[in-house]
């Protein structure tokens, strides 16, 4: 899906690449693009006339030498890259992008960082409105007694969803035991489908490439893997390390 964002992005420079070209001055499309959808400690809105929009975000750090540090990423800027010893490490950095410190031989050292990035705000956000989402169907379905008249709107698109999501994929896979297993499947699908789709939105508060970081992804597989093999049958188990395949081939399988 974020393909797709990055065609949308390119879209939108081709005019601006056209006319620097035009004024012999070389455009980055790669940085122009990268920079929309890569991590970062404040949030691009837009650019007005020679004016940066930007919303600045909570860096929180920790140095082993100077202890906590809590402030908003604009007083970087305001202080030339460079506020109480920390600042952003350069293009070319191994850190690229994230905020380091000097120790007394001048290398770059990264200190314990847990700062409300751009990923992490749409994670937020995201998180926030799926639970909207869900909650507002539920409330309809709560208020209605059993046997009220199919919801429209909304809710019955909802509803359509999540029947299509739980019967033809959850079901079909999982077999005669799926209900265990629906609500936490149900709860990664919604939330990889809305993060994908608030991905495709060019502008505040969509546009963050919130499923395309390797800790999200990490995290879903690790809770899937987990999940997999403390509830795996022993037909799974079976198929694991005694599958049915000609006989010394399965000593290699596992």
């Amino acid at each position: 899906m974020h393909n797709i964002v990055v065609f949308l992005l390119l879209l939108c420079v081709v005019p601006t690449v056209s006319a620097n070209e035009h004024e012999g001055e070389p455009v980055n499309v790669k940085e122009i693009v990268f920079g929309h959808i890569g991590d970062s400690y404040e949030w691009h809105i837009t650019t007005w006339g020679e004016t940066e929009v930007r919303i600045p975000l909570p860096v929180i750090v920790y140095s082993s030498t100077t202890g906590w540090h809590a402030f908003l990423s604009s007083e970087l800027v305001e202080n030339g890259g460079t506020y109480e010893g920390l600042s952003i490490a350069p293009a070319g950095s191994k850190y690229e992008g994230k905020i380091v410190e000097h120790d007394a031989a001048g290398q770059e050292v990264r200190p314990f960082d847990i700062s409300i990035t751009k990923v992490t705000l749409a994670l937020l956000i995201n998180s926030l409105l799926l639970v909207v989402i869900v909650l507002g169907v539920a409330h309809w379905y709560k208020k209605k007694p059993r046997g009220a008249a199919a919801p429209g709107g909304f809710v019955g698109l909802m509803e359509m969803f999540i029947m299509m999501v739980n019967d033809d994929v959850i079901k079909s896979c999982v077999g005669p035991k799926y209900k265990k297993f629906a609500p936490y499947l149900l709860t990664a699908f919604f939330f990889i489908f809305i993060n994908n789709l608030m991905g495709l939105i060019p502008f505040f508060p969509g546009g963050a490439n919130v499923t395309g970081n390797i800790a999200i992804t990490m995290v879903l597989a690790l809770f899937t893997f987990v999940i997999v093999n403390v509830f795996g049958t022993r037909t799974y188990w079976k198929e694991i390390f005694w599958p049915d395949v000609p006989g010394g081939s399965r000593c290699l399988c596992p």
